[in-house]
């Protein structure tokens, strides 16, 4: 079993968890999602920042200056059954990318999900967010075929979407300070050659076109933790 690689759920608590920010005067930042509403925490205090209920996925920006979220085509309090997540195709109206600012101003559109002439192509849900290490590109998973979602990356400066590879999970370990920094560490479901599928985890370049090696099949966050701490290979 390989001993580095960093999974989604530990990319998340960097990605959502306490920083500290010249903005908020050195408080600590938390985001998190309350009742479909977005609400930023900074020390002690909170602020709502968002209002129409229909709010997920919020994480906050490397320079801790926005927050970026999830709108969604329903409600937060319908029933998840009137809109189905898993399908970009069966939303009644096109979920979206957004941003607003940590002072709850600026609140704008990214992108307008599209149900896509092809899985790979199509934008929805905008889940598991994180960011390259200078906070240029945002990636995300967007539901795609029966058995993988796709990994899509967007470029915030000229505002445009990459389809990257498909993926049921990944890590941006932008945090490396080794030759493996924004590398990204993919999930993907493959078939055996005579038969039978597997899930494993990859490693490939930053731009996600060159594979690199095969990290292997972890079963648990505690094991991963545990052998990428004693690992040294991807250092902060």
């Amino acid at each position: 079993m390989a001993a580095w690689v960093l999974l989604a759920p530990i990319a998340a608590l960097v990605a959502i968890g306490c920083f500290t920010s010249d903005a908020v005067a050195g408080a600590r930042l938390r985001v998190a999602v309350e009742n479909g509403n977005v609400v930023l925490f900074t020390g002690n205090n909170r602020k709502t920042l968002t209002s129409q209920q229909r709010d997920s996925e919020a994480v906050i920006s490397p320079d801790q200056q926005w927050v970026i979220y999830t709108r969604s085509a329903k409600p937060a309090s319908k029933s998840p059954d009137e809109d189905d997540s898993g399908d970009c195709t069966a939303l009644s109206a096109p979920d979206e990318l957004r941003r607003v600012r940590i002072d709850g101003a600026g609140d704008e559109l990214l992108i307008r999900g599209q149900a896509g002439s092809e899985p790979s192509q199509a934008l929805c849900a905008f889940q598991n967010k994180q960011f390259s290490a200078d906070g240029e590109t945002l990636f995300f998973l967007s539901p795609a075929w029966a058995t993988s979602s796709a990994l899509h990356a967007f470029t915030l400066k000229s505002r445009t979407p990459r389809y990257v590879m498909p993926a049921n999970d990944f890590a941006i370990l932008s945090w490396c300070t080794s030759d493996l920094k924004d590398s990204i560490v993919a999930q993907q479901h493959r078939y055996l050659r005579f038969g039978g599928s597997f899930d494993w985890y990859w490693l490939f370049d930053a731009s996600g076109a060159k594979e690199i090696a095969p990290v292997g099949e972890f079963d648990s966050f505690d094991a991963v933790k545990a052998d990428l701490d004693a690992s040294g290979q991807c250092a902060s």
